[in-house]
């Protein structure tokens, strides 16, 4: 049962490779800029919605970020079983 479809999960060893991660000090730079604009657009001026928008840009900058990681992780998933498939 040697199919397109079918791979056996036996073959294939799992790499130790991991998603890359956000460094804790990146995370603290980036909740402290973050905590800076809501500051000046509450006290000076006077705009909720403009930390609210800055909030959402960087939600957006970081899911952007995870799905190139992801897509570059099933590249190099995808390319390891073919190169595995050339090789036999």
């Amino acid at each position: 049962m040697d199919g397109f479809l079918f791979v056996s999960f036996d073959m294939f060893s799992m790499s130790s490779w991991s998603p890359p991660s956000v460094s804790r000090s990146f995370l603290l730079g980036t909740c402290i800029v973050y905590t800076l604009v809501v500051s000046y657009a509450v006290i000076i001026a006077q705009e909720v919605v403009f930390g609210f928008w800055f909030g959402l840009l960087l939600v957006f900058l970081y899911f952007a970020y995870r799905f190139v990681a992801a897509v570059e992780a099933i590249v190099d998933a995808l390319q390891r079983i073919a190169y595995q498939r050339d090789s036999e």
